[in-house]
């Protein structure tokens, strides 16, 4: 099954957080520009996907959500830019005891599981976030990989491969995952690992 490869990289820190969203050049490093993102550090999470920084077209928007299972998990939602929903995530509390969890949904492809790949990752940082309150430092220090699996099999993956750089790539091994999904997963996740 062919897969495809994409990159989403952190471009800003500070109280409004910017994303540039790439396709794959062909030898593993970002080429031709998908979108961008903001995310603003306030109580209320809420996530804007752009088709470019211009900020002309709005791709979708995430918000918080406490409906149906997200009830019970710090659970997100995520809109086209007419309203229609895409598609839901959210972290798993309990599953992330040992190694952060999070769970994917969209309509026709069921519901994933993703899990830190590595136990000791997963320890590492946590314990280079107790020292770092702000969690930049330990975001930065750790590498992390995510493999999001149904029944068994990996459906797409996203890992953060360096030490000292906020670029991920995410790798796709199903045709069928809402791509706008994807990328507003990804950057949620890189939002709230530092924790």
């Amino acid at each position: 099954m062919p897969t495809s490869l994409y990159h989403v990289r952190k471009t800003s820190l500070g109280p409004k957080r910017k994303y540039r969203i790439s396709a794959d050049d062909g030898k593993g490093r970002p080429g031709e520009p998908l979108g961008y993102a903001e995310k603003q550090l306030k109580m209320s999470d809420e996530l804007d996907l752009f088709a470019d920084d211009r900020r002309s077209q709005k791709l979708a928007t995430v918000r918080e959500s406490s409906r149906g299972w997200l009830a019970a998990l710090t659970g997100y939602e995520v809109f086209d830019d007419e309203g229609r929903l895409l598609g839901s995530f959210g972290l798993l509390p309990k599953k992330s005891v040992g190694r952060t969890t999070w769970e994917f949904e969209q309509p026709g492809l069921g519901r994933l599981t993703g899990a830190e790949r590595s136990v000791r990752t997963a320890r590492a940082r946590r314990l280079l976030t107790l020292f770092d309150t702000a969690g930049e430092i330990a975001g930065a220090l750790v590498k992390y990989h995510f493999d999001f699996v149904r029944d068994g099999e990996p459906v797409f993956s996203i890992d953060k491969p360096k030490v000292f750089d906020d670029w991920y790539r995410l790798t796709v091994r199903e045709d069928a995952v809402d791509r706008r999904l994807l990328f507003a997963l990804a950057v949620t996740m890189e939002a709230r690992q530092r924790g």
